[in-house]
């Protein structure tokens, strides 16, 4: 008599390979690929977000140099690794003393004593407080709060400098000041 034998998987067998490949997707490659949750086009928008995925205890931040072709993330203190942000110079506005909106000009880097110019920084705090000001790049502005506030973008410098008007933040009248 002739025996036929079948080679085939028993729908257990087939279960178990499901599962361990389940396993090694849900393990290793949303590892992987954890930091690159956020498109490059939105990467701007969500500074904070790539910060915050960081252990730090002083600060995150994100450290442009050599006319900002050349971006990394440092923590506390120590560069980390490097990202890709911007692919041309960028402009950075705030309000100075007098309460017009001017260029910031960084305070540069030191590496083996030699300073490098820095054309972008951008801090997160362990508070939740992160770096404040307007950032002109690519004909959009895009407007980073202090707190809490999702970044705004907008089309033209006068629509992001209405909305971070300082002058609703400081009292106008001497009788508002309750010192």
């Amino acid at each position: 008599m002739k025996t036929v034998s079948k080679s085939s998987f028993t729908l257990f067998e087939l279960l178990i390979v499901i599962l361990i490949i389940s396993l090694i997707y849900g393990i290793f490659v949303q590892k992987l690929s954890h930091k690159r949750i956020i498109s490059q086009e939105d990467r701007l928008k969500y500074l904070d977000k790539i910060l915050s995925q960081y252990d730090f205890n002083e600060s995150a931040e994100i450290v442009c140099i050599n006319d900002c072709k050349s971006c990394f993330i440092q923590v506390d203190g120590n560069r980390v690794e490097d990202i890709d942000l911007f692919s041309e110079n960028v402009k950075v506005y705030d309000y100075d003393i007098h309460g017009l909106l001017s260029q910031i000009k960084f305070t540069p880097i030191f590496k083996d004593d030699t300073p490098l110019e820095v054309c972008f920084r951008y801090s997160l705090y362990p508070n939740g407080s992160h770096s404040s000001y307007i950032l002109e790049y690519k004909d959009s502005f895009y407007l980073y709060f202090a707190y809490m506030r999702p970044t705004e973008v907008y089309t033209s410098i006068s629509e992001a400098q209405k909305v971070f008007d300082p002058s609703q933040w400081v009292p106008t009248e001497s009788s508002e000041y309750n010192f």
